[in-house]
C-alpha cells in the first residue's frame, strides 16, 4: 500500500509541477493530497527535510491562493493543513486566482496605460503602444476563455455529483 500511495504522490507531484509551481509547492500539495488527514508544519517539515521555515512559508504562499485550506483544532495551538481534493474545484479555484491576479487587473488598468501611451510624444511609443494593445487583445480573450472554461468545468462537476 506505501509503494502505491508513493507512486500516486509522484503522480500528482509531477502533474502540479507541470503547471508551474516550484519544486516545494508541488511536493507540499502532493504529500496533502495523498495524506488521509490533515497535516502540521512540523509534520510536511519531518517528512519532505525541508526546514520548518521554508514549510511554513510554502503553505503560507499556498493558503494565500487558496490551494492549501488551513485550520485549527480545538485546543491546539497547531495549524493543519489539507488540499481539495476534488481536481475539477482545484482547477475552477486556480482559474479564478490566474483571473483574479493576471486578468482583472490587466483589464482595469490597461485602457488608462494605452491612453497615456497614445498621448506619449516618445520615440517608440507607436511600437510600444502595439505591444500594449496586443497584450489587452489577449486579456480580453483570456478572460472570456477563464469565464467559458470554469462554466464548462462547474457543469461537469455538477453532472459528476448527480451520478
Amino acid at each position: 500500500m506505501e509503494n502505491a500511495r508513493n507512486e500516486f504522490e509522484d503522480l500528482v507531484y509531477r502533474g502540479i509541477r507541470s503547471q508551474g509551481f516550484d519544486e516545494l509547492s508541488s511536493r507540499m500539495i502532493a504529500i496533502l493530497y495523498s495524506q488521509p488527514d490533515p497535516l502540521t508544519l512540523e509534520a510536511l517539515s519531518a517528512i519532505t527535510g525541508y526546514s520548518f521555515s521554508a514549510v511554513s512559508a510554502t503553505m503560507k504562499l499556498l493558503s494565500g491562493i487558496k490551494i492549501v485550506e488551513k485550520t485549527k483544532r480545538a485546543g491546539s495551538k497547531r495549524l493543519y493543513f489539507s488540499v481539495q481534493r476534488n481536481m475539477l474545484a482545484l482547477t475552477i479555484a486556480a482559474i479564478r486566482s490566474k483571473s483574479e491576479f493576471m486578468v482583472t487587473p490587466a483589464l482595469n488598468d490597461l485602457p488608462g496605460i494605452i491612453e497615456r501611451c497614445k498621448n506619449s510624444r516618445a520615440e517608440g511609443s507607436g511600437r510600444t503602444l502595439r505591444i500594449i494593445e496586443q497584450y489587452y487583445q489577449q486579456m480580453i480573450a483570456l478572460d472570456l476563455i477563464f469565464e467559458n472554461l470554469i462554466e464548462f468545468t462547474e457543469k461537469i462537476q455538477k453532472e459528476m455529483s448527480t451520478k
